[in-house]
């Protein structure tokens, strides 16, 4: 009974832990549906399909850049619905994100560097895997906001 309550206690921290703060938020509301779109279907089919390392990484790199793009657009309409402190304040938070995974990129660069055949091909894209899913967060959370901000 024991390890049942501590299996299901690692799921709920795996799980509050792979949505933002915000999504954390809403999803305690019983209207709230977690945010999927396209580029989440795309990227899903896409990675049933690939055959070579090539393929994989194009994948990969696609879809990070629709993750960015739609980042980069969820974030300009954000600033549109806000006040001034509310724009200073997510242009921080935007900053503080973007330093904080250019800090972790050096780092794996630095590692690379150390410890070059440490990790492999394989490793090497699945760093880029998860680079792809903190920008997906990051879009998602901007989105979320967007929502709240937007709504009447």
């Amino acid at each position: 009974m024991k390890l049942l309550c501590l299996a299901l206690s690692l799921v709920m921290v795996c799980y509050a832990n792979s949505q933002s703060r915000i999504e954390n938020g809403f999803a305690m509301n019983p209207d709230y549906e977690s945010y999927t779109n396209w580029i989440d279907t795309s990227y899903a089919n896409c990675m049933q399909n690939w055959t070579t390392n090539m393929e994989w990484g194009s994948c990969i790199e696609e879809h990070h850049k629709h993750w960015s793009d739609f980042m980069n657009k969820e974030y300009s309409e954000l600033m549109n619905l806000l006040d001034e402190d509310g724009k200073n304040r997510l242009i921080a938070s935007q900053e503080a994100w973007r330093n904080n995974n250019k800090a972790q990129d050096d780092f794996w660069a630095y590692f690379g560097v150390v410890k070059p055949h440490f990790f492999g091909r394989e490793g090497t894209f699945r760093s880029y895997m998860i680079d792809l899913q903190k920008t997906r967060s990051r879009a998602i959370e901007l989105h979320t906001y967007k929502k709240a901000f937007s709504y009447k």
